[in-house]
């Protein structure tokens, strides 16, 4: 009586995916087996191991006429990557550019507020515009998430110009000193003289604003 030889394979996988059959698979002399790679939900295939050989990534592998045993075959499975981008016309974002970040990673993102440049003028966060998993929009200098699928953050700015108002002896000006909006209109800033005084001229810089006598329309 006579049997046919039987010759062995020995499959296994990584994390993230799995091979089938697995294990010890024996196939007759002569003859061809398939293995079927799947990765798991948000993973990918990355390698295939074939008698030590990578063979680079594939959902299947096929052993054909198989006359020896000792074969081995190891699937490789990665987590999915996503790229991030970031833009933002002033400051200095975290992150920045385009970063590629694996599936579900936490992304704290955040760009200091406001932005000097010089002194009498800023650059303020009004908040965020996002696509894929950033959140569609804000008004926070700083927004969290988990990172699914290609996505985009674009950091909003606004430009404001601050307002020094100041009086000489014997005399005084109304006001409110502080940081305004480009579009925004302080209103008028008058001077009054104490009794017995007159007003002579404005000093400064008035960057343009309409001076009529004592009154300046800012």
């Amino acid at each position: 009586n006579f049997t046919i030889l039987t010759n062995s394979i020995f499959a296994t996988n990584g994390p993230g995916g799995t091979i089938t059959p697995s294990g010890t698979v024996w196939v007759n002399y002569g003859s061809s087996t398939n293995f079927a790679l799947a990765p798991n939900a948000n993973y990918h295939v990355t390698n295939v191991v074939v008698d030590g050989t990578p063979m680079g990534p594939t959902n299947g592998w096929t052993f054909v006429s198989v006359t020896n045993g000792g074969h081995t075959i190891t699937a490789l499975f990665g987590i999915d990557d996503y790229a991030l981008t970031v833009t933002s016309p002033f400051g200095a974002p975290t992150p920045t550019g385009v970063t590629t970040n694996p599936w579900n990673t936490l992304i704290n993102a955040n760009v200091p507020s406001p932005v000097p440049n010089g002194a009498s003028t800023q650059y303020v966060c009004t908040g965020w515009t996002g696509t894929g998993s950033t959140p569609l929009s804000g008004t926070s200098n700083s927004v969290s998430f988990n990172i699914t699928n290609g996505s985009a953050l674009a950091w909003n700015w606004k430009t404001q110009f601050v307002l020094n108002v100041s009086a000489g002896a014997n005399g005084s000006v109304n006001g409110t000193n502080g940081w305004y909006d480009a579009a925004a209109t302080p209103g008028t800033i008058t001077a009054t003289p104490s009794n017995g005084y007159h007003f002579v001229a404005w000093s400064g810089d008035t960057n343009g604003c309409v001076i009529n006598g004592a009154e300046i329309q800012a």
